[in-house]
């Protein structure tokens, strides 16, 4: 695993290397370009940190490493109590987030 892990380093850095270089050596122009890197949980972290739906707060659970090194994703976990005055507050939105109650 961590000959694996060293392999994947190597290759960012080299990677990260080529971008450097080639930015440098490109005109004012070509500056312009976005890289974009989209990692981890990114589609299931829409509402921020934490939102209230019907009365409950849920709070952002970030990703992790589970058993057998296997990904498990972010998600939303309900905290705390009911709060009348949020009870109201909907998001239809959001089937993903219920999994871990």
């Amino acid at each position: 695993m961590r000959k694996v892990y060293n392999i994947m380093k190597t290759k960012l850095a080299v990677l990260t290397a080529v971008l450097m270089s080639v930015c440098m050596l490109a005109g004012p122009s070509a500056m312009a370009l976005r890289v974009v890197v989209e990692a981890g949980d990114q589609p299931f972290y829409v509402y921020g940190p934490s939102y209230w739906d019907a009365g409950y707060e849920y709070v952002w659970v970030p990703g992790h490493w589970g058993p057998h090194h296997a990904w498990v994703h972010g998600y939303y976990n309900r905290h705390g109590e009911f709060h009348k005055e949020y009870a109201h507050v909907h998001h239809h939105d959001h089937d993903h987030d219920h999994a871990h109650d």
